[in-house]
């Protein structure tokens, strides 16, 4: 087994400015020892250094990219090797499990093909038993099965597996030529909560079953606390703190540190109910380049050492720990209906959006996507509509906006049922706004945020200055000032201010109402709390409700009036929040709640493992 060290390591990166070109330093004297089986955890916001670290361990860097310092694997210096020497590391020394899986895995081959290549392309020295295509299928049918998936998924194209099903295909891969290191980039990120634990679980007996060394990269301290021996905190490229992962849980030494483990509540913890935390570190970058990938600006530390063999930077000039930040909101609105019963006539006033029996089912399917569902959504109430990949939430999301029709039941708007004719359409979706996952998809690479947020109101033909609504908008989505972003393209952003971005067009419409699927899927702590703020505040100064569409338990308990829990297409509960997250009634929500990370251990699998299903 090889032991891996990074000494005095350096990444900088060669990069165009205003003014000619520049440096900006990612990784900034980094000295990290992975003993041989060992699992270490690395933690950090966009920015810190923490994937740059992790891929330069295999070189794959881009052209740009300057090392100082060595990387020693083995006996090798991975940053001075040959590339044929390289070449042999990668995949039967060292391997990477990617953060995005299908972007990583090509949609036109079948994914036995791709596990395949790993064992075709070693086929040489040690991997040469592979050479021969009925061993490689052998050892594809092997792999398959060491991560959960029936062998017949290997036929599969990526776009017909699931998230979870995808990751376990990349996990394969990288276990294909047998690695003494594995790394594993963000591999939870926007999976949902009982995914998440199959994944995390496997990963872990993967580790222990074969010996390997895990090296695990996320900014969720209680995802890697549940996964690894040791975590590593990283900010401005340099280590903050370095030690065994219930004392850095339980005792953060460093400011960052304890700023990122308050950034994820503790389900019915009064303390981050309708109140997040507001952090900012020393020195953070300015608004054009916060959350980059350039690594920021480093902060100035003198290392130290801490009670059992923890290090930590202790800054000179450190922000006082992660304060509680409240955000004063209305009363919450009345519930809806119970779950499955018949919608009853409304005591109070009209509800904005309501679902009646509604129902869809996609082509010759004996089950529905959606099954006899009524919901209702009032003014000024943010529902948290949770449940895992596949429930049928975001199905259920796009019907209420008419964007599929149901095949039985109606969707209501003010009471009066929506009419599937354009002109009807355009006007409501004018009042109903929906707020996309992925800002990066969502935004045109190639239009300025001025054109971005002008695009509603020029189709709807809004009276006013158009300059005038789009900086409006802007400020709504704490854009400011808002003249500085007019001219900014998407990348030049981050992927938080690419959200508010999404999120100023559609208040650039003046809605009554947001429907947002998963709007802070794979955001930053501090930036997710920004985004969640945000929805507190449209609430309490506009009166704008909400429809939130999640995975994430801990984001219902931070904002939302109800939940709403879906399962198989059905809402099997549904009430306030603090009613449904801290006295569940049904099974499933119980079994969501037994799945979320804690800062104690990996949580224990208690439904159903996603590949049978």
């Amino acid at each position: 087994m090889a032991r891996l060290q990074l000494k005095d390591l350096r990444i900088s990166y060669r990069t165009k400015t205003e003014g000619g070109r520049g440096t900006v330093t990612a990784v900034d004297g980094v000295n990290l020892t992975v003993e041989p089986g060992a699992t270490v955890g690395i933690a950090g916001e966009s920015g810190s250094g923490k994937s740059t670290l992790a891929v330069s361990v295999l070189r794959l860097l881009p052209a740009n990219a300057t090392i100082e310092g060595s990387i020693l694997l083995g006996e090798d210096d991975i940053s001075t090797l040959s590339w044929g020497r390289l070449r042999s590391v990668r995949w039967t020394e060292a391997a990477i499990v990617f953060q995005g899986a299908m972007h990583s895995l090509n949609p036109v081959r079948k994914v036995r093909d791709q596990i395949a290549e790993a064992l075709q392309i070693h086929a040489t020295g040690d991997g040469a038993k592979y050479r021969n295509e009925a061993a490689r299928t052998a050892r594809v049918n092997e792999l398959l099965e060491q991560v959960g998936l029936p062998v017949a998924k290997g036929l599969s194209y990526p776009h017909e597996l699931s998230g979870g099903q995808k990751q376990r295909i990349m996990m394969a891969m990288a276990l294909a030529c047998e690695p003494e290191v594995l790394i594993a980039d963000e591999p939870t990120t926007a999976l949902d909560v009982v995914v998440q634990a199959q994944v995390l679980d496997l990963l872990t007996s993967l580790v222990r079953g074969r010996g390997l060394s895990l090296i695990m990269i996320s900014h969720d301290l209680s995802v890697l606390a549940a996964t690894c021996e040791r975590i590593v905190v990283m900010q401005a490229g340099r280590i903050v703190e370095d030690g065994p992962s219930a004392e850095v849980m339980r005792n953060p030494q460093h400011p960052h540190t304890a700023a990122l483990a308050s950034a994820f509540p503790t389900i019915g913890d009064p303390a981050s109910r309708l109140r997040l935390p507001t952090y900012t570190a020393p020195n953070a970058p300015t608004v054009l380049d916060a959350d980059r990938h350039t690594g920021g600006v480093q902060s100035d530390g003198v290392p130290s050492r801490t009670g059992s063999g923890r290090r930590a930077a202790v800054p000179t000039d450190s922000p006082a720990p992660m304060a509680v930040s409240p955000v004063p909101v209305p009363s919450a609105p009345a519930a809806g209906p119970a779950p499955g019963a018949a919608a009853a006539p409304a005591a109070g006033p009209t509800p904005v959006l309501e679902a009646r029996n509604l129902s869809v089912r996609f082509g010759r399917s004996a089950t529905n996507a959606v099954d006899s569902v009524n919901l209702t959504c009032n003014a000024g109430e943010i529902v948290a509509l949770v449940g895992q990949s596949g429930s049928g939430k975001t199905t259920l999301a796009r019907t209420l906006l008419g964007l599929q029709k149901p095949t039985a039941g109606e969707v209501l708007f003010r009471g009066e049922p929506l009419v599937h004719r354009r002109r009807a359409l355009k006007a409501y979706r004018r009042a109903v706004q929906f707020v996309l996952q992925d800002p990066t998809a969502a935004l045109n690479p190639k239009h300025s945020v001025y054109e971005a947020v002008a695009e509603g109101p020029r189709l709807h033909h809004l009276d006013g200055d158009e300059r005038e609504l789009v900086a409006a908008a802007l400020a709504k989505a704490e854009l400011n000032p808002p003249q500085k972003y007019f001219t900014a393209i998407p990348q030049e952003l981050s992927g938080g201010q690419r959200q508010r971005v999404v999120i100023a067009g559609a208040l650039a419409l003046d809605p009554e109402f947001l429907v947002a699927d998963e709007p802070v899927a794979s955001l930053d702590a501090s930036v997710r709390a920004g985004v969640l703020a945000l929805f507190l505040r449209l609430r309490c100064e506009l009166g704008l409700g909400a429809l939130v569409i999640t995975h994430d338990l801990g984001l219902a308990w931070n904002i939302a009036d109800r939940v709403v829990v879906m399962y198989e297409g059905r809402i099997v509960e549904e009430g306030r929040v603090e009613d449904v997250l801290l006295n569940p009634q049904h099974e499933y929500t119980r079994k969501l709640l037994s799945v979320v990370p804690t800062s104690t251990g990996s949580p224990e699998l208690s439904v159903q493992p996603e590949a049978a299903r």
